[in-house]
């Protein structure tokens, strides 16, 4: 069954489980609010945040709502995922994003990077992805760049963003002095089982479906199989809604998703 097909069948107008969230298919549920305000409330005061979820949670997803929420005239994002390399590693990285030429040393390259910050008209926002893959003596590296004079507002904001084992990383006591100045600490949580039925409802709603095609047991298997992780409850609800469509049903039950599942554990 194609994807026309499948959209017909239920007359919708967009495939509902995509990676790609609109607004309206949105759901801002308890840990992701908390999560945006914590962030939101980091870049404005420019107090260096950690971030961390593990995959599957909508990170991505979190960290886009972030960047459309900032005004682009007034602040300049640079987002990596970049790991070390290079004669300065990290900092060396930075220095090249930032349009810096490297100095003799990193500490120095440091100095010019918040140089270079601190005469921007714009806030200036660095967030590091998959900090998690960073090694120690990287994640110090950020030493350089956030041993500022207190007193002073620091020239950019600085997020970490990862897995969990980042804060295990982040523990270790040479790193002690970066994790001190990481005052403020968001993380994303699965679902619960009622977020998980919200969650799916949303998604098809906002593509087009007029009715609840889920029933009640269908809802409860899907938060069963995947334990409420984004990702995987869209695996699983969209191969549910082929397999329901395969056997002519306009509604998705409980065999839809047994179905699914199993065709999904035994490819």
């Amino acid at each position: 069954m194609n994807v026309d097909r499948l959209l017909g069948h239920f007359n919708l107008t967009t495939l509902p489980f995509t990676r790609a969230v609109s607004d309206a298919a949105l759901l801002r549920h308890r840990t992701f609010t908390e999560a945006l305000t914590r962030l939101s409330l980091a870049l404005s005061t420019r107090t260096p945040a950690v971030f961390t979820a593990d995959p599957g949670l909508g990170k991505s997803t979190l960290l886009g709502t972030l960047a459309d929420s900032l005004d682009k005239a007034k602040t300049h994002l640079v987002y990596t995922g970049l790991c070390s390399c290079g004669p300065f590693g990290l900092v060396g990285q930075l220095a090249v994003r930032y349009g810096v030429r490297p100095k003799r040393s990193a500490a120095q390259t440091a100095q010019a990077i918040l140089d270079e910050l601190a005469r921007s008209e714009r806030a200036e926002i660095l967030i590091l992805d998959d900090a998690h893959r960073f090694p120690a003596n990287t994640l110090d590296d950020l030493r350089l760049l956030s041993n500022l004079d207190f007193d002073r507002t620091p020239p950019f904001a600085l997020v970490l963003v990862g897995q969990p084992r980042l804060r295990e990383t982040l523990a270790q006591p040479e790193l002690a002095s970066l994790q001190q100045r990481l005052a403020i600490h968001a993380a994303l949580s699965p679902l619960t089982e009622p977020e998980s039925a919200d969650y799916v409802d949303r998604r098809m709603r906002a593509a087009g479906a007029r009715a609840t095609l889920f029933r009640p047991t269908a809802l409860a298997k899907l938060f069963e199989k995947t334990r409420g992780v984004p990702r995987l409850l869209n695996n699983l609800a969209t191969a549910a809604l082929l397999a329901a469509a395969v056997a002519g049903r306009k509604h998705v039950d409980v065999q839809d998703v047994d179905d699914a599942f199993f065709d999904a554990e035994n490819a």
